[in-house]
């Protein structure tokens, strides 16, 4: 909790992130800080998104809303309620199935927000900002929003260019352990950035 006090000084928001899965041993003291701090430094000044997974049963042809209900039961069960939802799924969720969240994780059903699949992490916060997030985060935490074509060029100059590149560029990478991907993720990531820039 300190930590998180330490850098407020100048700053309008503060984005805290605890990984791990609800209920683990190891994020509990990790929880239990955050949780303290909305009594800290108020209510209306701290805001709870939980990401869960909402999946896809293939024989069942059906979404299972059961986990997020369960994930969101363990977080209360400590003292947290979500105030947002953030919905990992790899199919569309309904209006029907938002409400039905909504109506058993105790949120609002604008606060269930579908986080579905895509092809590339580029494309996230356009998701989100159809899913309508910026408005719900804004609202909760009393903030003005005002409509704008802020990711206008983000979809042009970085997601389209990803997806669609005009230009086609082979690079060998030589290395010890190639075929572990993770082991060069940072050569990769740069190579990829780099490519995006220059189409």
């Amino acid at each position: 909790k300190s930590s998180i006090m330490k850098v407020v000084n100048g700053v309008d928001l503060v984005i805290v992130e605890i990984g791990g899965t609800v209920g683990d041993i190891e994020s509990l003291p990790f929880l239990e800080a955050i949780r303290q701090l909305k009594a800290d430094v108020g209510r209306e000044n701290v805001l709870y998104i939980h990401l869960t997974l909402i999946p896809f049963i293939t024989g069942a042809k059906e979404l299972k809303t059961k986990p997020t209900q369960h994930s969101v039961q363990k977080l209360r069960e400590i003292g947290i309620q979500p105030d947002i939802l953030l919905c990992r799924t790899s199919k569309r969720i309904s209006d029907s199935i938002k409400k039905k969240i909504a109506l058993f994780c105790n949120v609002e059903p604008e606060a269930v927000i579908e986080a579905r699949d895509v092809q590339i992490i580029y494309e996230v916060p356009l998701e989100f900002k159809q899913e309508k997030l910026d408005r719900v985060i804004c609202s909760k935490l009393g903030l003005s929003y005002k409509e704008n074509d802020a990711l206008k060029d983000w979809k042009s100059k970085v997601v389209e260019r990803a997806l669609r590149p005009k230009h086609i560029v082979r690079i060998a990478v030589v290395g010890k352990y190639v075929e572990l991907l993770d082991a060069y993720k940072s050569i990769y990531e740069a190579l990829w950035h780099a490519g995006i820039y220059h189409d």
